[in-house]
């Protein structure tokens, strides 16, 4: 009988190319740790964090529901608006979204805290057909969609939103 340290006889020996091992260590890094480069990626990209302003409810689930199939996006889900004051203080947030349900005050409170905590946040309001569009929406730069949707129309929508951020932060980075 082998000891378990050895190989026992007849077996497969099992051949580990490794590189070097590689410390990665930042300042605020709470700790440090040893990483093969070949094994474990060293940083995985960030998802963009999407904040959504809507009641629970079958009328918002349906709404959102192409968003929660996604495994690109980070989908954070607030009931009021000052849960979502809160999360833009504490979270950084890519684009929020009020669902059509959210009252125009809301938004506005909202709107309040993205020029205050997150100033190059974009906002996209949903609405209904016939809904009041608020006079200071358009030059603060909220984008408006109207009811009804058709399927995908949103998960597009915040493509192209986000798409247009990144190029704006592109042109800006030059």
């Amino acid at each position: 009988m082998p000891n378990r340290h050895e190989r026992a006889r007849g077996a497969v020996a099992w051949e580990c190319r490794r590189a070097s091992p590689r410390v990665i260590s930042r300042p605020s890094a709470l700790a440090r740790f040893l990483l093969y480069r070949e094994r474990v990626p060293l940083l995985a990209p960030a998802l963009p964090s999407v904040l959504l302003l809507a009641r629970p409810g079958r009328e918002s689930d349906e709404l959102f529901y192409d968003l929660a199939a996604r495994e690109d996006l980070r989908l954070v889900r607030v009931a009021t608006g000052a849960a979502a004051a809160r999360t833009l203080a504490e979270l950084p947030v890519a684009l929020v979204v009020a669902c059509p349900e959210t009252a125009a005050a809301e938004v506005d409170e909202v709107l309040a805290a993205v020029t205050h905590s997150q100033p190059e946040t974009p906002v996209l309001a949903i609405r209904a057909r016939q809904a009041p569009e608020q006079a200071g929406w358009s030059r603060a730069g909220v984008a408006v969609l109207r009811m009804p949707l058709l399927a995908g129309v949103l998960s597009r929508s915040i493509d192209v939103v986000l798409g247009m951020r990144s190029a704006r932060s592109d042109r800006r980075g030059r």
